[in-house]
């Protein structure tokens, strides 16, 4: 039996957060028009039985997609609006119900069976759809879900969260063989390019270009053929040219900004406070909530310094004497924001694990707004400083990387190399067990001093090619492709 408090608090977040209920459907507020690429392989998930888990940064448009499910079930799979519950465990009313029940998640189900469906679930015919977002906030979640999946009821649960360790927690622990992860990062360049030009002609190429050139280019690289590769971008390019320009105005503020979904139409003096905002409520919410963090400060001062220093090698010892901690509690430190999806490490790249792990990683603070915010470069003379542009274009190129090369977006796997001389290479992606070397050089005039480590790489691994990422060039020299920043971002 459920308290009468707790009954009235749990009501009262149902009807604010169910308007299609009464409505018939969500409103475009919440369910926004625009889908991002994610939403199609999610959607396909609705038809499995498997509990379906998004998680990624905060801002990055996980509820939106909650909602743009909701609405595509109702519209298009015709699903009966009163089988279909969201329940934010971030709203007011769910928080206070929380302080008063130690069974939330079976009070919100049997309040819903009672109120709503007018059913017991063991006599329902039709499936029904369980949203829950921000779950993690409710302690025993996974196990009450098992227990719920476990009874075979003809329920389909849809959970989301900002914090990737206690998703994997509960899915390494109760959930195993119940759940799929599916991972949700900030807008790619593409998809803020479609966001912000919503004209049929100019989608109908970026579709093109988002479900039948990717996987091509894919081939390509996995191929290893510099000049079947190269005449791809030549002939990618020609179809592309009439928009360049507008292209390369997207990739300016994309390279400000980076692509929160919210961010999209703010100016850049509302984009800053809202970063800062966001970086607060990240640390001392997401963070502190999960974790047992004894040193806050130590752990925002280690999150700005790698701002700075994003795109660089890592060392653990020196930050550890800098911040007064001891080196085991910054590597829990880089854990922490890499759970949250603030940061992501490359290892040195190299066949043998004993020599990956005795070498410093590379480590990104994977949004470009939130390290612009944080090193005071988010406004205009970012782009006076080319030494900054070339952090940024590197961050973006790792970035889209991962995006574009890992297939397993829960563990991504890019690394650097560096030889004894000292000869570097910013990027290796692993493609069908081929290393491709990445090289980023975001200006025109490149030198033969520019390329030494790419070709180093290239000679000492027997690679049969490799990419440098330009400002504007597009050309190929022997085994080496040069191919403009906004292009290789459009492809990923």
């Amino acid at each position: 039996m459920v308290d009468s408090k707790v009954e009235i608090n749990i009501i009262r977040a149902l009807n604010e957060q169910n308007s299609w209920w009464t409505q018939g459907t969500p409103s475009e507020k919440h369910a926004k028009k625009f889908r991002r690429n994610d939403f199609y392989p999610i959607s396909k998930e609705m038809e499995k039985r498997e509990i379906t888990a998004i998680i990624g940064q905060r801002q990055v448009g996980k509820t939106t997609v909650l909602y743009q499910l909701v609405e595509f079930l109702i519209n298009e799979k015709k699903v009966n609006p009163q089988n279909i519950l969201y329940f934010s465990f971030d709203n007011p009313f769910a928080g206070i119900a929380q302080k008063e029940s130690e069974n939330l998640i079976n009070d919100i189900l049997d309040i819903y069976s009672v109120n709503i469906l007018k059913s017991s679930f063991s006599k329902l015919e039709n499936n029904i759809y369980i949203f829950f977002d921000e779950v993690t906030k409710f302690r025993n979640w996974s196990e009450i879900l098992k227990g719920w999946y476990d009874l075979k009821y003809p329920i389909k649960f849809v959970i989301s969260d900002s914090s990737s360790s206690s998703i994997f927690k509960g899915s390494s622990e109760s959930l195993v063989g119940r759940i799929s992860i599916d991972i949700m990062l900030s807008f790619k360049f593409i998809d803020c390019v479609r966001y912000k030009n919503q004209d049929a002609s100019v989608n109908s190429i970026l579709n093109k270009i988002n479900w039948d050139l990717q996987d091509s280019f894919l081939r390509l690289v996995a191929g290893g053929d510099p000049d079947r590769i190269f005449s791809f971008l030549k002939k990618f390019y020609a179809d592309v040219a009439s928009m360049e320009n507008e292209f390369k105005t997207y990739l300016r503020e994309y390279m400000l900004k980076d692509g929160f979904p919210e961010l999209l139409d703010m100016d850049i003096i509302d984009c800053r406070k809202k970063l800062y905002d966001y970086i607060s409520l990240t640390l001392q919410k997401d963070l502190l909530r999960v974790f047992d963090i004894r040193n806050p400060k130590a752990l925002e001062d280690l999150t700005s310094f790698i701002a700075t220093e994003s795109s660089q090698l890592f060392v653990n010892e020196n930050m550890a004497n800098n911040l007064s901690i001891t080196d085991d509690t910054v590597k829990e430190y880089l854990d922490y924001l890499e759970s949250v999806f603030l940061i992501s490490r490359a290892e040195f790249y190299s066949k043998s694990r004993a020599s990956r792990i005795r070498k410093q990683d590379k480590i990104y603070l994977n949004n470009i707004g939130l390290r612009n915010t944080l090193v005071n470069r988010l406004n205009e003379s970012l782009f006076t400083d080319e030494k900054e542009l070339g952090k940024v274009a590197e961050i973006l190129v790792h970035d889209h990387c991962k995006k574009l090369f890992c297939l397993d977006l829960v563990n991504p796997k890019l690394y650097y190399w560096k030889n004894k001389n000292g000869k570097e290479v910013d990027i290796i992606a692993e493609v069908k067990n081929k290393a491709v070397p990445i090289e980023v050089k975001y200006k025109n005039s490149i030198s033969s001093d520019d390329l030494k480590g790419i070709n180093s790489f290239i000679l000492e691994k027997k690679g049969s090619f490799g990419f440098v990422i330009t400002k504007d060039v597009i050309d190929k020299k022997d085994s080496l492709v040069f191919v403009p920043l906004w292009m290789f971002l459009l492809l990923c």
